[in-house]
């Protein structure tokens, strides 16, 4: 749910980054509703992170709930395994 602001700022440490990130910042959590990521009682989407191929499909989703901590190297390593 970060602006694209906050995408730009977190993947500029990454020069292998190809690819768009999708900001779900307007209308709020829009995007974390359809991919039922919305946490209905604190009102905020569920930390994942969703890989989305160029046909629109899901190709790889990871949960670490909202208060846990991704390891950027993997999910550059994972999204350059799908080749994506």
């Amino acid at each position: 749910m970060d602006s694209k602001y906050c995408h730009k700022a977190w993947s500029s440490g990454f020069a292998g980054i190809k690819f768009p990130l999708l900001a779900d910042f307007h209308p709020k959590g829009a995007v974390c509703k359809a991919y039922g990521l919305w946490l209905d009682g604190p009102g905020i989407g569920d930390r994942a992170t969703v890989l989305v191929g160029k046909d629109g499909k899901v190709l790889w989703a990871e949960s670490v709930t909202p208060g846990g901590v991704r390891n950027p190297s993997v999910l550059l390593a994972k999204a350059q395994e799908l080749g994506q």
